[in-house]
């Protein structure tokens, strides 16, 4: 029996997605309505990998505001207090006079001062660190982008595979009670010896030999439903009835040529890297403007010191300053540091543009197949819809040739499992298109 979850790596997904917060109050014991759409919402909500990237988003702000600091004047202020145990003195000679010792300080020395710097002008490296930062948030706002399409991506392989399983469930157990009840009908037929012992035991050998189907597709659904739960944030082992089956998930239509242009448009993967060159191209300008260019500050602070043998401060004579002054300072020369920085930036501008065109590459090999996927896919469900069409009349036929006693019972279970199979079959088909279609809307960068 072809497995249910083509296609899907659960642990591989499960490592991606953490559970945060449940639910608001949502009992384990009650059943949860979740549409496609629900599904998308908790994952946007709850999901860790785009709760970093918001943390990300937050950070960008913070490194605007900071570039902004540097263009606003900068206030401090500082107070010390020292005593001397030994106060220096020096020993002063006069003619026709005894040697008198001057202090040069008292036991108790207090200072206090108030600063100001303003940057005037600095090389015009403080509006190259506020752009820089705003590309960084630009940048930061694609990886946003970015992690919802990998997450949508994501919940729609989980979504309907659980939906695959469930009905794959459905599937086999419909076909094992038929199998019963067919059982049922050799078994009378046998006490009204039309058939031999030997048809009951084949049959009851097929039945036995169907359960473990069964088995394995409720433990496929238990699995699946687990792994979809653990991506949205939901409560360990809630219940979940999915109210969208396969023939809900609605296909848009996608343009048929010039993907890859349209690729090259909308990929955040591209618009990252071309942000992230303009922030290089900036910073070497910053470099550049290391030497030669002036940089030019408003200075200014006030001071005030007292010196006093005691603490009676009501007593204290302060000394203060009030001054203000420009700061013109021309870096000449600064051992070439500059010049190797610049270096080092160019050398990684390089690098963006090999990343790029190595992503453009990657991304057209994506889309390609993607595209033969989802093509491969719509082909496969056209086909399969007439094998169950087929495998239908062909377990009709083995029903009234065997009430006629035209073919054995074996014969009629055959034509069970063929449709089993069949519907299995189909089931998988329609959860191939949903993923290639999904697959490659994420190729593109589909908005």
């Amino acid at each position: 029996m072809k497995s249910v979850t083509s296609g899907i790596t659960l642990l591989a997904i499960i490592g991606i997605f953490l559970p945060l917060n449940a639910l608001a109050q949502t009992s384990a014991a009650d059943s949860l309505e979740l549409s496609f759409a629900h599904a998308l919402e908790q994952a946007d909500e709850n999901n860790a990998q785009i709760q970093a990237a918001l943390m990300n988003l937050e950070k960008a702000d913070a490194q605007i505001g900071e570039a902004w600091s540097a263009a606003l004047p900068s206030l401090s202020a500082a107070g010390t207090y020292s005593r001397n145990f030994i106060v220096p003195e020096i020993l002063v000679e006069m003619p026709g006079q005894d040697p008198v010792k001057f202090r040069f300080t008292q036991d108790n020395v207090w200072a206090g001062q108030v600063t100001l710097n303003q940057t005037l002008y600095a090389a015009g490296r403080v509006g190259q660190a506020l752009k820089i930062a705003q590309l960084y948030r630009q940048a930061t706002e694609e990886q946003v982008a970015l992690s919802r399409s990998e997450v949508k991506l994501l919940v729609t392989q989980l979504y309907f595979g659980a939906v695959l399983a469930q009905e794959g469930e459905t599937i086999a157990r419909q076909t094992y009670e038929q199998m019963k009840d067919h059982l049922k009908q050799v078994e009378a037929m046998r006490r009204e010896g039309m058939v031999s012992d030997y048809d009951v035991i084949r049959s009851q050998v097929q039945v036995s030999n169907f359960y473990p189907q069964v088995l394995a597709a409720e433990s496929n659904r238990t699995v699946t439903y687990e792994a979809l739960s653990i991506a949205l944030g939901l409560p360990r082992a809630q219940p979940l009835n999915l109210t969208d089956g396969m023939d809900t998930y609605d296909v848009p239509d996608l343009p048929t040529t010039d993907l890859f242009n349209i690729a090259l448009q909308r990929r955040s993967e591209l618009k990252q890297l071309d942000l992230q060159s303009r922030i290089q191209q900036r910073l070497i300008t910053i470099e550049q403007h290391g030497v030669i260019w002036p940089n030019l500050a408003l200075t200014g602070g006030f001071s005030a010191n007292a010196q006093a043998p005691d603490f009676n401060f009501k007593d204290y004579y302060w000394s203060q300053n009030l001054y203000a002054g420009l700061a013109l300072s021309i870096p000449i020369f600064d051992g070439f540091k500059a010049k190797y920085r610049t270096q080092q930036v160019r050398a990684d501008l390089k690098n963006l543009e090999i990343q790029r065109d190595q992503l453009q590459k990657g991304i057209n090999l994506e889309i390609i197949q993607a595209r033969d996927k989802f093509n491969q896919a719509q082909k496969n469900l056209i086909a399969q819809s007439e094998g169950v069409r087929l495998a239908q009349k062909g377990l009709d036929i083995a029903n009234v040739q065997y009430a006629n006693g035209l073919t054995t019972q074996l014969d009629v279970m055959d034509a069970q499992i063929a449709l089993n199979q069949a519907q299995i079959n189909l089931l998988v088909a329609h959860y191939d298109q949903i993923t290639a279609q999904a697959q490659l809307e994420n190729a593109i960068g589909a908005p």
